[in-house]
């Protein structure tokens, strides 16, 4: 294989699926590295027949100039439903078989959970699932990074997916202790649970495989009205809109030599719906994160 096991150096990048008005986009605004987002229901799918679509999309993301710095995966492989799970498995199979294919060496995606179940109940059917597809990754010198997505259902929440504390991670990586296993950095979901990015990131100190950039703001008035499990009470932003302090965020991973892609993961902001407003969101995202990545170490 022709990857490269560690990336260049930290860089910005977008997570979009293989779509021309976003990829115009990234380009138009200097992005060069992008996270594909892969899957059932996108324009490249994971299926067994759709090989043929990814090698196409490759070939056009070179003629680009357009580097795929990881590929994005986000589905339940812990569904209670076995039938769901042996799908979905399968399509993750088959992103392992596509990471050559972009010439990427890493995967983005969520550890799964059975929301019926508690965190330390999930934890034996994460390994019992995660630990083969860690061992068929490594033998294709592939890194796995679990998102910290809270991706909460029902009330009160449960969610579908059990990386989303510290201690949810330090269980898993106690449980399945391979190397190839890490973490998928997005401190918006820690802002919504009360979580320290920066203290998040000390703790998992190495395990940090890849960053998502994306801001989330609180809502006190109405988290006074709904209570906090209420899905209203906070919002995602464009990073610089919310809470989260992405110049400490910026400092630490430099100090932990982080070496990998910053992804803004973009319309998710409320106030940026339209492909103009997206665009201009994402724009001042781009400029406001490049100034945070040139500084050295003092806020300005």
């Amino acid at each position: 294989m022709n990857r490269k096991q560690q990336p260049e150096g930290m860089s910005l990048a977008y997570l979009t699926p293989f779509d021309e008005k976003r990829l115009d986009m990234a380009q138009r605004l200097g992005l060069g590295t992008i996270q594909l987002r892969v899957g059932p229901g996108f324009p490249i799918d994971t299926s067994d027949s759709k090989l043929r679509d990814a090698k196409a999309a490759a070939k056009e993301l070179r003629k680009r100039k357009i580097k795929v710095g990881s590929l994005g995966f986000y589905r339940n492989l812990l569904d209670p439903d076995a039938s769901v799970r042996s799908d979905d498995r399968k399509h993750f199979e088959n992103v392992l078989n596509m990471a050559e294919i972009f010439n990427t060496d890493l995967i983005g995606t969520f550890a799964g959970r059975d929301p019926e179940l508690s965190i330390e109940e999930n934890i034996q059917p994460w390994a019992d699932v995660w630990g083969p597809l860690a061992r068929k990754a490594r033998k294709l010198n592939l890194r796995i990074a679990f998102e910290n997505c809270t991706m909460f259902r029902g009330y009160p929440n449960r969610g579908i997916n059990v990386s989303h504390t510290p201690h949810a991670y330090e269980l898993m990586f106690k449980s399945l202790a391979a190397k190839n296993l890490g973490i998928e950095f997005d401190p918006s979901h820690l802002i919504k649970q009360m979580i320290d990015p920066v203290g998040f990131l000390r703790r998992f100190k190495g395990k940090v495989f890849h960053v998502h950039a994306k801001d989330h703001e609180r809502l006190p008035q109405l988290m006074q009205l709904h209570g906090c499990y209420d899905v209203r009470v906070s919002r995602d932003r464009y990073p610089g809109r919310g809470e989260v302090d992405f110049w400490a965020i910026v400092n630490e991973l430099r100090e932990h030599k982080y070496l990998g892609p910053i992804t803004i993961e973009a319309e998710r902001d409320p106030d940026y719906q339209t492909p103009k407003e997206i665009e201009g969101g994402l724009a001042h995202s781009v400029r406001f994160l490049q100034i945070l990545m040139a500084e050295k170490s003092e806020s300005p």
